[in-house]
């Protein structure tokens, strides 16, 4: 009987066994729950939301690889922050271009992109290339409204920063900084471009007005488009301390207001800073002034200040107005007023040029970049 009942206390245990451990499965399954409330935090965390530099609330991924601009501007400053986060770039890249920028960016696609007149964008390859984002320029409601239609268009996060203004490009390397997860490299690139502006205008605010030349900025194969003070396009004349002598309209977007010889003769500048297309070296005005007896009598001719835009990969002067100009700010002030501001502009290169182009420039290079660039040519 004992033998009996001590059998039958050891089914009753089993038993309650049985239903703890069926108890501890009610619990994994409660777990289970846990760790799905858990993957939906992840999924949370898996985006941010960011306030991009036009105030726009924009949801994007945590983590940001790959990046596509809409914009030859935006691709410039993308270029220069981090050339392997590209997914592809607006336009076929000239020779010039291609001369002192990565292998990685020149095998990039031509995807197009949204910006002056008529382009367009490749909407099914952007959307095939998977952007984490779409990087766009511009604060103005312009901007704006063009960025909310690119993201409805393109499904893809879009955020606005300001590449265009010297005042505004350091806080635009930063935001960069803080979105991609790289402080270090948007501080690197916003010190170097806030102490070049810093240096300039220092130097700019130091110069007596009697003492400030007169410029002229020719643009086109003839030399008869300009752009004057006040324009984004002829900029460095003003931030340098420069005179800029064109008395007449300013034409939004691209810029080049045509001026006629007899203008550009009464206006008898000291400088002529001949613009060369962004990338082509045969599209500048440079040869015409110095070789036309229609220029032979302006003072810039007859003295020798004539010099050409430095062009590759990016026009330091203009085209765009963008982070490309940012050596061009030290080049310019160096030409008017060399006894205020003694850069050394070859050294000056070859740091911009590791800085922000990834490239290494050989003294050699350098010569050929300044050919028609320097004084004393």
């Amino acid at each position: 009987m004992k033998k009996n009942k001590t059998r039958f206390l050891a089914l009753i245990l089993a038993v309650l066994l049985s239903l703890m451990t069926l108890g501890g499965c009610g619990n994994t399954a409660s777990t289970g729950q846990s760790a799905g409330t858990s993957q939906t935090t992840e999924t949370t965390a898996a985006t941010k939301t960011i306030t991009d530099m036009a105030g726009r609330q924009v949801e994007v991924p945590s983590t940001i690889t790959k990046v596509y601009s809409s914009s030859p501007v935006g691709s410039n400053f993308m270029y220069t922050f981090d050339d392997k986060m590209m997914i592809g770039i607006n336009y076929d890249l000239s020779s010039e271009e291609k001369q002192f920028t990565s292998d990685y960016y020149q095998s990039l696609p031509n995807l197009g992109g949204w910006y002056g007149k008529g382009n367009e964008g490749n909407v099914e390859e952007i959307i095939k290339a998977a952007p984490d984002i779409v990087l766009s320029s511009g604060t103005d409601e312009s901007s704006i409204s063009t960025a909310e239609t690119l993201q409805e268009k393109l499904g893809v996060p879009v955020v606005l920063i300001n590449t265009d203004n010297f005042d505004q490009m350091a806080a635009s390397y930063r935001f960069l900084g803080e979105l991609f997860g790289d402080t270090a490299r948007g501080e690197e690139l916003a010190s170097y471009t806030e102490k070049t502006y810093a240096d300039v205008a220092a130097v700019t605010a130091s110069i007596p007005e009697d003492q400030k030349v007169t410029v002229y900025y020719a643009e086109e194969q003839a030399g008869l488009n300009t752009d004057p003070s006040g324009s984004t396009h002829s900029r460095l004349i003003d931030l340098c301390g420069g005179i800029n002598v064109a008395e007449c309209a300013i034409t939004k977007g691209y810029g080049r207001t045509e001026v006629s010889m007899e203008q550009v003769l009464a206006w008898n500048p000291q400088y002529i800073i001949a613009c060369v297309d962004n990338g082509y070296s045969d599209s500048g005005s440079y040869q015409t002034i110095l070789s036309d007896s229609n220029w032979a009598n302006i003072q810039a001719v007859k003295d020798g200040h004539v010099y050409q835009t430095p062009t590759s990969p990016q026009n330091w002067f203009d085209r765009p107005p963008s982070c490309n100009t940012i050596i061009g700010l030290k080049w310019v002030q160096n030409l008017l007023y060399p006894q205020y501001a003694n850069y050394n502009i070859k050294d000056e290169a070859k740091e911009f040029y590791k800085l922000f182009y990834h490239y290494e420039l050989t003294d050699e290079e350098v010569n050929t970049l300044l050919q028609y660039s320097l004084r004393n040519q």
